[in-house]
C-alpha cells in the first residue's frame, strides 16, 4: 500500500470522504503531494475547506501606514482570481473589533490561512508588527502552506523569511507570482487554476498595476488658485438648515481663502470662518442658503444646480462659493469632506447703492430679455427635435436658478413697480396666463409637453406668449427710463 493511500485511510480523511464525495478526487490529489511529508495528516486536514469551497483562504499582513497599497492589491487579486483567494485583511475588521477581540481575530485567520502574504513596500520601515504576525502563521503553517513575501526592490527581506517565497515589486517577478498564482495546477495542492480564462498577455499589465501600488510614489503637491477650504461635515445628506452647517469644521484654508475672509489663521467651524465677512453678506440668506441645499443633495447622491447665489467680500469683489469635490473614504464610502472654491464673479452687477425698486426691476428686464431670446425666439420659431426640448428646460433652469439667486421675489414685487391699476391688472393677467402653461407642480400645458416631449407642440405654445413678452419690455423699459429720470 503506497504511502497517499495509507494517508487517506486515516480516520479523520477517512470520514471525511465519506461525506462529501465531491471533493474526493482534489483530496487524493493534495495526499499524493503531501504523503511523504511528516504533517502529511495535519496538512491535508487543514486543507479541507480549500478544496471543498475551491478557494484559498488567505491573510494579507501590511503595516497602517501601507493601508492604501494594500486595498489596491487586495482588491486586485480578489477581482482577477473571480473571487477564489478569500482574503482577509485589517482594513475589513470593522469598529466593533477592538482590543483582544481585535487580536483573536487575527490569530483565528491566521491559523486558518493557506497562504499568508506579508507586504512590505518601504524599505524604511520597521517591521516589528508583520514579523509578529509571520510567527503566528508559522506557528499554524503546514507543508502545505505558502509564506510570499511581496517587497519593494530596495527592501532586504528579514532574516526569519529568508527561506521564504518572495516577490521583488518589479514587473517580471510580479508576473511570475501572478502567473503562479491563477494560471498553474496546484496553487494549494488538489485546486486547480484560479482562473484560467485570464490570457497570458494580460498579466504583464496586472503586474504593473500591482507594481505601481507598491513602489513608494512621488508625493504630488496640489495647487489651488481660487480661494478654497476643505470642509468636514458629519452626515451630510442628514443636514437640516444651514444653521447646522456653520458647525461643520473647517479642516483646511489656503492663503486666499484666509484673505478672503479677512483672516490670519484659519477657525475652527465654517460659522466662525464665514461671520468675518462684512455683516451683510455673511447673513445674506441666499448663498448660505444655496450652499447648504447643494452640500445635502451631495450627501444624498443626487444631482444638483450649482449655487448661483453670489456674496460680497471687504474690497468690493463678488464671488460665488463652488463646491468643486468630495473626498470619500473608499471608492464607494461616506463622505469625509467636502472641497469649495470661492469664484470671483465679475458678471454679477454691484447694485448697492442702487434704489431698491430700480434694481429690482432692472434683475426683472434682465430675465425678461434672456426669456426672449433664450427661449421664446431660440425655440418658438422653428420645428424641434428632442435634442432641443432638453436644451429648452436646460434654458428655462438656468433663468430660473438666476432669477432665484439675485432674490428678486416673484408676482408680488413685480406689481409694487406698476402701481397703476391697469397696469396691474394686465400684470396679473400675464402670471396667470404663464402659470397655467408652467408652474412648480409641472401641471401646466407647457409642462406637460415637454414631460411628453412634445416637438410639435412645444413651439406654438411658446410663440404664443411672443407677444405678452414684447408687451411686458414696452411697459418695464418705459417704467425703467422713469425710475431713472426720478433719481
Amino acid at each position: 500500500m503506497s504511502r497517499a493511500e495509507e494517508l487517506l485511510r486515516e480516520k479523520d480523511i477517512a470520514d471525511f470522504l465519506e461525506t462529501h464525495q465531491g471533493v474526493a478526487k482534489r483530496t487524493r490529489s493534495a495526499a499524493q503531494f503531501l504523503a511523504d511529508e511528516i504533517d502529511a495528516k495535519q496538512a491535508l486536514i487543514k486543507l479541507f475547506p480549500a478544496l471543498t469551497k475551491k478557494e484559498i483562504p488567505v491573510f494579507f499582513s501590511y503595516k497602517k501606514k501601507d493601508e492604501d497599497t494594500a486595498k489596491v492589491i487586495v482588491k486586485r487579486l480578489r477581482k482577477w482570481s473571480a473571487n477564489k483567494l478569500r482574503i482577509t485583511y485589517q482594513y475589513e475588521f470593522g469598529d466593533e473589533i477592538v482590543g483582544k477581540k481585535w487580536r483573536d481575530k487575527i490569530h483565528q485567520e491566521i491559523s486558518l490561512a493557506n497562504w499568508f502574504i506579508l507586504l512590505l513596500p518601504d524599505p524604511k520601515d520597521d517591521w516589528d508588527w508583520c514579523l509578529y504576525e509571520t510567527g503566528l502563521f508559522e506557528a499554524h503553517a503546514t507543508s502545505a502552506d505558502r509564506l510570499i513575501c511581496i517587497h519593494h526592490p530596495s527592501t532586504e527581506i528579514p532574516s526569519p523569511i529568508e527561506g521564504y517565497h518572495s516577490v521583488m515589486a518589479d514587473n517580471v517577478e510580479v508576473e511570475k507570482f501572478l502567473r503562479m498564482v491563477f494560471l498553474s495546477d496546484n496553487p494549494v495542492y488538489g485546486l486547480g487554476p484560479l482562473n484560467s480564462t485570464i490570457e497570458d498577455e494580460e498579466i504583464p499589465e496586472m503586474a504593473e498595476e500591482i507594481v505601481n501600488a507598491i513602489r513608494t510614489p512621488i508625493k504630488l503637491v496640489r495647487e489651488i488658485y481660487e480661494p478654497w477650504i476643505e470642509l468636514h461635515i458629519d452626515n451630510p445628506g442628514e443636514l437640516k438648515n444651514k444653521g447646522q452647517l456653520d458647525q461643520a469644521v473647517v479642516q483646511k484654508a489656503n492663503q486666499k481663502a484666509l484673505n478672503l475672509f479677512r483672516l490670519l489663521k484659519k477657525k475652527h467651524t465654517w460659522g466662525e470662518f464665514r461671520s468675518h465677512l462684512p455683516e451683510a453678506q455673511a447673513n445674506d440668506q441666499r448663498w448660505r442658503e444655496d450652499l447648504f441645499r447643494v452640500i445635502k443633495k451631495i450627501g444624498n447622491d443626487l444631482l444638483f444646480y450649482p449655487i448661483q447665489s453670489i456674496f460680497q467680500s471687504h474690497d468690493g469683489k463678488i464671488h460665488r462659493p463652488v463646491v468643486c469635490a468630495v473626498d470619500r473614504v473608499g471608492e464607494e464610502g461616506p463622505i469625509d469632506t467636502f472641497h469649495i472654491t470661492f469664484t470671483e464673479d465679475v458678471a454679477t452687477v454691484d447694485r448697492s447703492a442702487m434704489p431698491q425698486n430700480l434694481s429690482v426691476l432692472a434683475n426683472t428686464l434682465r430675465s425678461t430679455f434672456r426669456f426672449r431670446w433664450e427661449v421664446l425666439e431660440k425655440f418658438g420659431k422653428k420645428i424641434m427635435t428632442e435634442d432641443d426640448v432638453e436644451r429648452l428646460e436646460t434654458a428655462m433652469m438656468r433663468i430660473k436658478q438666476d432669477w432665484e439667486s439675485r432674490d428678486i421675489g416673484g408676482e408680488k414685487e413685480i406689481l409694487e413697480l406698476f402701481p397703476q391699476e391697469d397696469e396691474q391688472k394686465r400684470i396679473t393677467e400675464m402670471f396667470t396666463t404663464w402659470y397655467k402653461a408652467n408652474n412648480d407642480d409641472k401641471t401646466g400645458e407647457l409642462d406637460i409637453a415637454i414631460e411628453n416631449k412634445d416637438a410639435e407642440k412645444i413651439p406654438a405654445i411658446l410663440k404664443s406668449f411672443l407677444p405678452m413678452n414684447q408687451e411686458f419690455l414696452e411697459m418695464a423699459a418705459e417704467k425703467f427710463a422713469k425710475f431713472v429720470s426720478e433719481q
